[in-house]
């Protein structure tokens, strides 16, 4: 493609330092290398699955479209401070999201930025709240963090839907990596589950999403916890229908 360049641009500055350029094909990440990387970029834990794993089969489309040429995961851990999770405090808990998706997506830039310097061609999709909302009531998500964590070996899902870390268990986010290239070592899904299947999540959910045999009600638990998001169309709703009159749906 580069011979058939037209002749005016040939000769342009640009195009000849590019066409001077020896690039040579970047090979076969290293997986210690990769996984230093990723830990001094601030990640507390990193594991890498390939697109190939049948396990991650429903991911090989949504990735191609998202950067062509995919051929790994980089699968991506942060800790949360847990007694900010715990807070009944919602300002308190909700910082704490927030600042780690900051931290989580930091990371990520930081590695896909090294990786960019060395050749490679890689992409960061966000780690927290997906924008695509265009493909909404559909997938509006770029990639599935917690299928490729679990393909990794970074935990395993338990009937609340998180991913359970080995060490640091409910108290992380996940963030993920797309790499054109593939790795030397990938990781192993886990032999064992973390969850201990105590139900303390049964009992605590408060929208009572979570069966005591594993059930879960998606529509629930979306509801509950993005009603300020999307609109608010749900709370709005809801405030009508619990009002006695006008004067009370709007002061509610």
């Amino acid at each position: 493609m580069v011979d058939k360049i037209p002749a005016r641009l040939a000769q342009h500055p640009t195009v000849r330092k590019v066409r001077s350029r020896s690039t040579p094909r970047p090979g076969v990440l290293d997986a210690a290398w990769l996984r230093e990387l990723c830990l001094a970029a601030g990640a507390d834990d990193v594991a890498f699955a390939s697109v190939d794993n049948p396990d991650l089969a429903s991911e090989r489309e949504h990735v191609d479209a998202a950067l062509p040429g995919t051929k790994s995961f980089i699968s991506l851990v942060v800790r949360m401070n847990r007694d900010n999770v715990r807070s009944t405090a919602r300002s308190v808990a909700n910082q704490e999201f927030h600042r780690s998706g900051e931290v989580m997506n930091e990371a990520a830039h930081r590695i896909v930025r090294r990786l960019q310097d060395a050749g490679y061609r890689a992409l960061n999709p966000s780690a927290t709240f997906p924008m695509e909302m265009d493909n909404f009531p559909g997938r509006i998500w770029v990639v599935a963090h917690k299928p490729v964590a679990v393909a990794a070996g970074l935990g395993v899902m338990g009937i609340h839907r998180n991913v359970i870390h080995p060490k640091f268990g409910n108290f992380i986010l996940l963030g993920t990596i797309l790499v054109d290239a593939p790795v030397s070592s990938y990781g192993q899904p886990l032999d064992y589950s973390p969850c201990l299947e105590c139900k303390l999540c049964v009992a605590a959910c408060p929208v009572g999403a979570i069966g005591k045999k594993g059930e879960f009600d998606f529509v629930a638990c979306s509801v509950h916890n993005y009603r300020e998001f999307m609109g608010g169309f749900t709370d709005w709703v809801q405030t009508i229908a619990d009002s006695s009159d006008a004067t009370d749906s709007v002061l509610g």
